[in-house]
């Protein structure tokens, strides 16, 4: 019963502690003061040791008791030797330590507000009056400068910050604006304004026929400048200077040369047969003018915007290396002029801001130059060379009245109206910085060169994974509904959703090395059904670009895009949606090669592929290749012959082929085999840099080994082993030859150098000590391990979202 229950008091009543009698701990008063000796009753709250205020009383005064120990012994220790001896025995004859402890912090507070306002005035009096030694060499973030007509950045550690103090260089070119804007100059009277930007052409309908197809199809994805300044200094006509702002000869000669990869005009063309010239008459005035005028010498943001555009075109024209240095000079000039900083925090020499419409410029064209970058990174499978550490500048601003602009197809026939719809140019632009910022992160986390021989724990690289994934999720759910992929959608927001789903390839592709009981992923995750969704799908938005614009007018890029898709469909063959996908893919990169001369590569790498590593090609796409083989075959042999003589294929004495190897060559038709007899002794370590970036041969090597060839001493009967177990496979070519000496009658070590795979990774002996590689594997094991980890769409963003 709790009403016998006896109640535990905490604390007796004074009285009865002093009787050391019982106490009920009743209030007001207890029994035994009240009814048995009539005493008054008192309590003490503070002798209750098990109430937690009493507790926290005795910390707060030991936590005091020890600041005033502290705050005594430093000022010991730190007080002047004179000082000393009066605090001892202010110490020595105080009531309490508390009060000396407080008149020592009271003034030391008084002394800081002192120094304080000593320190506000000297500032004030600085800036009021000319700058001392002292306020320029503290300074640390550094000015904009005018350095020959040229506004950069310079550091504060930098002893060039303090040159050119006296007195300041006016840019010639900001003279040139501004008298041109209240005299209303304009180019000489006897020349058009048109025409006066390039010595190429006198045509001022072809010069404007190649500005329209490069702002139509080029600009709206790699947007690097601002459209309404340059055409305002454009049609101004060019200056005695040279130049004007915004617009330069060098600037609007390498607009003219993207603008012929996308017109049929023999104009267009430097060898009006020769649709392989597209622009190289243009893009050799635009060198011209750097070494005349010494371009790369004084950087200028036309510069910027002018090397970063030849870059990509040397790259669409398959020529990697001279448009890596390009792009290599753009970056670094970008730097140079500050353009990855925020403006609005650094000074200028002038002492005055930028204007609204150059600070505009510097933004768009950095974020420009930051594509650009990501675009050469995942292109040659190398380190972004703009980092998102070193980069504070904001993202540049949606304009409503240039994004509401009417955006129209334009071909040779000139405007159409089919598909005409606002440009959205900044708005999708803005999305693709995002996804540039994402794709940096997975190429340093991923495809450094730093961390290929770190050994990484699962747990690391399932913690990065799962983080990329869910920002390319969440890119995908934030974005606004009128840039998702529909029919007649604009086409740089449907080269946008390629690159967004390029990601996923490149983000699942280093994990396609594991098995099932070796991956860090979970078991519901398959790398290879995620990176076969990504190329599905970047198949039809090839196929819907086509139906609503065709590919005769597409940005270089959808080849790197398309060529990585390709390689995905290879290794799925012969299944069924990777034949569509394949029969698809490379009748897109044909037409392409109409603008293009790295899709014709491209071609040609993909024929290559299906000849080392013996796919069943569906019929229609053995005919394309063949067909393209024919057609621009010899463009590749030239980029194979353009090699150090060191690199140059090793020729072979021809060797008894298994009779499945003859037949694969009658599936391609006679013009295929012809092409694979003249390309079949090259090793695929010769094979020329992909228009993927990444050697494709080495992608996805698992699936795909060359059969094996047999030396001149090998026995009759082995070779007729060997025929009949490839009769027995019969059309099986996608599996790997088996490892057995037994079957094969030969020993491994009697096999060709450039007989398979192998090759690629040190041959067969250095493939064995990695076990866990999945390119070794038989292929029924290895569909074994992948059928097991079936998924849909949503379980890997159900796991992503679960760790």
């Amino acid at each position: 019963d709790d009403s016998t229950k006896r109640r535990c008091v905490s604390t007796a009543c004074i009285a009865c502690r002093k009787r050391k009698s019982k106490c009920d701990g009743n209030t007001p008063a207890c029994a035994a003061c009240a009814s048995v000796y009539n005493t008054p009753c008192h309590y003490d709250i503070s002798t209750d040791r098990r109430r937690k205020g009493v507790w926290k009383k005795d910390i707060d005064s030991e936590q005091t008791k020890n600041s005033t120990l502290q705050t005594l012994i430093e000022a010991i220790l730190n007080y002047p030797e004179d000082d000393v001896a009066t605090l001892v025995r202010d110490i020595r004859t105080c009531e309490s330590l508390d009060d000396v402890a407080e008149s020592i912090m009271q003034k030391e507070k008084e002394t800081e507000e002192a120094e304080e306002e000593e320190l506000a005035a000297f500032n004030a009096a600085a800036s009021s009056s000319t700058p001392t030694f002292e306020t320029q060499l503290s300074g640390r973030m550094g000015e904009l400068q005018l350095t020959e007509g040229s506004t950069r950045y310079i550091g504060g550690t930098s002893h060039l910050i303090h040159l050119n103090v006296e007195g300041e260089q006016e840019d010639p070119y900001d003279m040139v604006s501004s008298a041109g804007a209240s005299e209303g100059f304009a180019s000489p009277s006897h020349e058009d304004p048109v025409t006066s930007w390039t010595r190429v052409t006198k045509d001022p309908e072809l010069i404007m026929h190649l500005l329209n197809m490069y702002f139509t199809w080029h600009y709206t994805y790699f947007v690097t400048l601002s459209k309404a300044l340059f055409y305002r200094d454009f049609f101004q006509g060019k200056p005695p200077s040279g130049r004007r702002p915004y617009c330069s000869p060098l600037l609007v000669n390498a607009m003219l040369a993207l603008g012929c990869h996308f017109t049929s005009r023999q104009g267009g063309r430097e060898n009006k047969e020769d649709s392989a010239t597209a622009g190289d008459h243009f893009f050799k005035e635009a060198k011209r003018l750097i070494m005349e005028n010494d371009e790369h010498e004084t950087p200028r943001v036309t510069t910027v915007q002018a090397f970063a555009l030849m870059s990509v075109r040397e790259a669409g024209c398959g020529r990697e290396a001279k448009g890596w240095v390009y792009s290599g000079m753009a970056f670094r000039m970008a730097l140079d002029l500050g353009l990855n900083l925020d403006s609005g925090t650094l000074t200028t020499r002038q002492g005055s801001d930028l204007v609204d419409e150059e600070e505009d410029l510097r933004r768009i064209t950095f974020w420009g130059c930051f594509l650009f970058d990501k675009c050469w990174s995942n292109y040659l499978g190398r380190l972004p060379q703009l980092p998102t550490g070193i980069v504070t500048v904001p993202k540049f601003d949606v304009f409503p009245s240039e994004d509401a602009e009417i955006w129209a197809a334009y071909t040779d026939s000139g405007f159409s109206q089919a598909h005409a719809q606002p440009s959205r140019v900044r708005a999708v632009s803005l999305q693709i910085s995002r996804l540039c910022e994402i794709s940096s992160d997975i190429m340093l986390s991923f495809y450094n060169p730093i961390d290929y021989e770190r050994v990484k724990g699962k747990q690391a690289e399932l913690k990065k994974l799962s983080e990329i994934y869910q920002r390319l999720e969440a890119w995908k759910r934030e974005l606004p509904k009128e840039l998702e992929p529909r029919e007649g959608g604009l086409p740089s927001m449907l080269v946008m959703h390629m690159f967004f789903q390029l990601h996923f390839i490149h983000l699942f592709r280093p994990f396609l090395k594991y098995n099932e009981s070796s991956s860090p992923l979970p078991s519901n995750v398959s790398p290879r059904k995620i990176c076969t969704q990504a190329a599905a799908t970047i198949s039809k938005l090839l196929r819907l670009y086509k139906r609503s614009h065709g590919l005769r007018q597409i940005c270089n890029i959808a080849v790197y895009i398309a060529h990585s898709a390709c390689t995905i469909h290879l290794l799925n063959l012969p299944e069924k949606n990777a034949r569509r996908d394949i029969i698809h893919g490379v009748k897109h990169l044909e037409e392409i090669a109409e603008g293009w001369l790295c899709a014709r590569r491209t071609l040609c790498i993909l024929s290559l592929l299906a000849r080392k590593w013996r796919v069943d090609l569906p019929e229609e796409a053995a005919t394309v290749l063949a067909r393209t083989d024919a057609k621009f075959g010899p463009s590749y042999q030239e980029s194979i012959q353009a090699r150090p003589p060191n690199q140059q294929p090793q020729h072979h004495q021809h060797q008894p082929q298994p009779q499945h190897h003859q037949h694969q060559h009658q599936r391609l038709g006679p013009s295929h085999l012809a092409a694979a007899a003249a390309a079949a002794p090259q090793p695929l370590h010769h094979i020329a840099p992909s228009a993927s970036g990444f050697p494709v041969a080495a992608d996805f090597p698992a699936n795909r080994p060359a059969a094996p060839s047999y030396s001149a001493s090998a026995s009759a009967s082995t070779a007729a082993a060997a025929a009949a177990a490839a009769a027995r496979r019969g059309s099986e070519t996608t599996s790997l030859p088996p490892d057995s000496a037994a079957a094969l009658g030969m020993a491994r070590a009697q096999r060709r150098a450039a007989s398979g795979p192998s090759d690629l990774f040190g041959g067969v002996d250095a493939l064995l000590r990695e076990s866990t590689d999945w390119w070794l594997r038989d292929q029924s094991q290895l569909a074994a391990g992948f059928d097991n980890w079936d998924m849909g769409e949503c379980d890997a963003a159900a796991w992503a979202e679960g760790l």
